[in-house]
């Protein structure tokens, strides 16, 4: 799946289960960005992050590169 780039300058909502999934989506490794998702919502690390600011932190935490 190819990220939406129109969807980088707009906030993560970490209380929208498709929001997890859209994003995960754009990785092999679905299930460890998920997680990582989920960890990084519950203790406010991506509180009031955009959609490229998560992309940059998946990137610097796991070492994925951002998604086309």
């Amino acid at each position: 799946m190819a990220r939406d780039k129109s969807k980088d300058d707009k906030y993560f909502n970490c209380n929208q289960e498709y929001e997890l999934n859209y994003v995960a989506g754009l990785y092999v490794n679905r299930d460890i960005v998920k997680n990582f998702l989920k960890e990084s919502c519950a203790n406010n690390t991506i509180y009031h992050s955009t959609h490229a600011q998560v992309y940059k932190l998946i990137r610097d935490k796991l070492g994925y590169p951002i998604p086309d």
